[in-house]
């Protein structure tokens, strides 16, 4: 009878963490909606507590005596019931599906495009005070074991079919969720400008959305990304977080530090002597999303979108390179099993790194910072790209 206890426990832990896969994964699809914080905050919470409450289903089920005495009730009436194959769905989404999918996580192949990754990482906690900011959650950065601080410089070398002959050597930096609010402080985002502009200049930057989490840090946009030089252009585009906070006045600053802003549509631009087409996707905040109809034909086409989640519009659209950010790589990523939550349609699927499929290639970056400045083995990341031709 110990062992039947024992086992049922361990059955109603699996159901359990089956049961918060399912509302956590309903929670990523609806964070990839654009939904007004005044559904999402609530929506986040009322999550946790339905996560929380999974116990409450075992009285409708069996008392504890039944359990130990007789197994089963034979008689558990409709509610029982339902409670009873709730807990059975959930000990297939538990036990069977999270495992699945985590070992395909684990084993799924380095797409082809990705030749080379490196990173270094580099703690700016010992850059002085000015680097932790102040705020109500500066508690939370200064955790031990917290990333917040710690960023990964990230090289990667991509090679892409029908890459112009004269890109062979192309670099781009990617710069992603900035989220300027007070955590980190200046003295971080001036450090890590600091490391970037001591390197080789690239010859794009792309800056792809989420500056500002307050209308006060919309200050630090053009002494902060003002500094970052391109042999070629700079392009940005607009994140969600940015619609809060007089968006026209964001762009308006961004063209003020010399970045030529997409929005949701293209524009043709040159380096290093070849047309190519930029095209911008806020969606789906931002509407309406890019009509690339009167767009010319044969030109390669890079596009800057803010959440992976646009991946397939891509596809369908010829895109050749994404690069986004939005998801943050999850924040908080679980040892083995990887990301919980992450602000997706698609959930885990484009959590962070390097995808391939259709002839689109798109890299999603980790951002540099959050509104909320917890990080756990997830660090920020500035991302610097070498194309070469296929």
């Amino acid at each position: 009878m110990d062992s039947l206890l024992a086992l049922l426990i361990f059955g109603f832990l699996v159901a359990w963490v089956g049961h918060a896969c399912i509302w956590t994964s309903l929670l990523n699809h609806v964070y990839g909606r654009p939904f007004s914080k005044a559904f999402l905050r609530p929506w986040r919470l009322t999550t946790g507590i339905i996560i929380v409450a999974f116990p409450l289903l075992v009285p409708m089920v069996t008392r504890p005596a039944d359990l130990v005495s007789e197994g089963l009730p034979r008689s558990l009436g409709v509610w029982g019931w339902l409670a009873l194959v709730y807990i059975g769905v959930g000990l297939v989404f538990g036990g069977v599906i999270l495992p699945a999918i985590t070992l395909y996580r684990l084993l799924r192949p380095r797409p082809p495009a990705l030749t080379t990754e490196r990173s270094e990482t580099v703690d700016f906690r010992v850059g002085g005070a000015d680097v932790f900011g102040s705020g109500k959650w500066a508690w939370i950065a200064r955790l031990p074991r917290n990333d917040v601080y710690r960023v990964d410089f990230t090289d990667l070398t991509l090679t892409l079919p029908d890459l112009p002959p004269a890109w062979d050597g192309l670099t781009i930096l990617l710069l992603s969720d900035l989220h300027f609010h007070g955590i980190p402080g200046r003295g971080f985002f001036d450090r890590v400008i600091d490391r970037i502009v001591a390197a080789p200049p690239t010859d794009l930057v792309c800056l792809v959305g989420d500056y500002l989490d307050s209308d006060e840090h919309r200050a630090w946009i053009g002494p902060v990304l003002g500094r970052l030089t391109a042999t070629g252009e700079k392009f940005a585009i607009l994140g969600n977080h940015d619609e809060h906070y007089n968006p026209e006045d964001v762009r308006a600053d961004l063209v003020a530090a010399g970045y030529r802003v997409i929005g949701n549509g293209w524009t043709e631009a040159t380096v290093r002597g070849e047309r190519f087409v930029v095209v911008g996707h806020e969606g789906p905040w931002f509407v309406p999303p890019p009509d690339l109809s009167d767009a010319p034909p044969g030109l390669f086409r890079l596009c800057l979108s803010h959440t992976p989640d646009n991946i397939y519009w891509g596809r369908k659209n010829g895109i050749r390179l994404m690069l986004c950010g939005h998801v943050h790589g999850g924040q908080i990523r679980v040892p083995v099993i990887g990301p919980i939550f992450i602000p997706s349609v698609y959930g885990r699927r484009f959590d962070s790194g390097v995808f391939e499929g259709e002839g689109t290639v798109m890299v999603v970056g980790r951002g540099l910072s959050g509104k909320e400045p917890l990080r756990f083995r997830c660090p920020p990341q500035v991302i610097r790209i070498t194309l070469r031709p296929r």
